[in-house]
């Protein structure tokens, strides 16, 4: 199991540290996108100021998750970014094929592994909260 969150925690760090930094140098080439996925990064870019915020945030969750420290703070930083590219891949880009298919099962598996693993770190931010309906 150690193997196997190490190995998680090296990918998606590795991941995000990389695709964060493209987003300031281009260095990985752009994937074949639908029309209205184009659109959709064009919005990103033109408000001018999105694209670059989304680009700081991968490369500090990255290094966070990397760190092995701060996993599970990486993890809470990079959880609404995940949610949002496997929303992209999955709606925007499902007619590409494959591709978008693996990426989003891979962030998606990989983030929850590792948040599953550091399951202690999360208690503290729901104790308090009453999910019974009966009390209110």
């Amino acid at each position: 199991m150690k193997i196997l969150d190490l190995f998680f925690r090296y990918a998606l760090g590795g991941v995000f540290l990389a695709f964060g930094i493209n987003k300031f140098v281009l260095f990985i080439p752009s994937p074949p996108m639908l029309p209205h996925a184009a659109r959709f990064i064009s919005s990103l870019l033109e408000t001018g100021y999105l694209w670059q915020i989304l680009g700081v945030m991968e490369i500090l969750g990255g290094i966070l998750v990397l760190s092995g420290r701060w996993t599970a703070l990486g993890l809470l930083v990079l959880a609404p970014i995940v949610v949002n590219i496997v929303s992209y891949l999955l709606f925007l880009q499902a007619g590409i094929g494959f591709p978008p298919f693996v990426m989003s099962l891979f962030l998606s598996s990989a983030g929850f592994y590792l948040a599953y693993r550091r399951k202690e770190f999360y208690k503290h931010l729901f104790r308090g909260l009453e999910f019974d309906p009966q009390k209110r």
